[in-house]
């Protein structure tokens, strides 16, 4: 598998975390992307030991909604704790969303979220911990106020804070290629799966290749906008389960792998 790429643990539920973390060493990757939802059961050490014995990396954590907008001080505590767990289990970085805007204008909410988060995101950096908030569709309106890459980058920028590029989330954007090289120097992590015209429901992740998303096109342009770090298979829904989540991921392993050395990450 081609080393800048890791397995989003998404990818490989319903298992628990030690059988998706063989899943994911069967496959040769060198990193996955642990969920903190999903971890209870888990301390960070014996998290770190399965990780480390099993010859990955933590590429990064998610930590899922911020929460701003309702007790601020909750969701600081919320997301120290997952800083705490990135570090030990040596995640550089924590995949997030915003929180719900509640009855907030965009400008308003990106303000209180910008406001909110700085002491926390300090005690990130002093950790070396990247906070990187991710597009999500509209339809996740009462997780987020962040549904193009523009709107993660102009947060990010706010909130001094980086930005996930889930490419499923946001390809369609009218403006892509011009948020692809914005969003560049604050990137800390790529997400790739692909999207069938046609599917409806969400989660309707589709392996790469298999569906509408030009990333022939997409992937060498975040390359060639300077970013050179780990681009996550984050492929969830029906698709990915009923083909086989070993060959479905082995195949998106090999298309993308195949279009980063095309892009020239080698």
């Amino acid at each position: 598998m081609h080393p800048n790429l890791s397995i989003n643990v998404l990818s490989l539920l319903p298992a628990t975390f030690d059988r998706q973390v063989e899943v994911a060493a069967r496959l040769g990757a060198r990193a996955i992307t642990p969920d903190i939802a999903q971890l209870d059961d888990y301390s960070a050490a014996q998290a770190a030991r399965l990780i480390g014995d099993a010859g990955l990396q933590a590429a990064a954590l998610t930590h899922r909604a911020f929460g701003f907008a309702d007790a601020a001080e909750a969701a600081c505590d919320r997301l120290e704790r997952s800083i705490e767990y990135a570090a030990a289990i040596g995640a550089n970085t924590i995949v997030m969303t915003t929180g719900g805007r509640g009855t907030l204008s965009w400008g308003d909410a990106a303000k209180r979220f910008a406001e909110a988060i700085v002491p926390i995101a300090e005690l990130a950096r002093q950790a070396g911990i990247k906070l990187g908030i991710e597009p999500t569709s509209h339809l996740y309106a009462d997780v987020s106020i962040a549904h193009r890459l523009s709107d993660c980058t102009a947060l990010a920028r706010l909130a001094d804070i980086s930005v996930v590029n889930d490419l499923f989330a946001c390809w369609t954007d009218a403006d892509i290629d011009a948020a692809i090289a914005a969003a560049a120097p604050h990137t800390a992590l790529v997400q790739v799966s692909d999207y069938v015209y046609g599917d409806r429901a969400l989660p309707c992740r589709a392996v790469p290749g298999d569906g509408a998303i030009p990333l022939d096109r997409l992937l060498p342009a975040i390359v060639s906008a300077g970013y050179t770090g780990t681009f996550d298979l984050e492929i969830i829904g029906p698709r990915l389960q009923t083909e086989g989540i070993e060959i479905g991921l082995k195949r998106a392993a090999e298309t993308i792998g195949a279009l980063l050395e095309k892009a020239g990450l080698t």
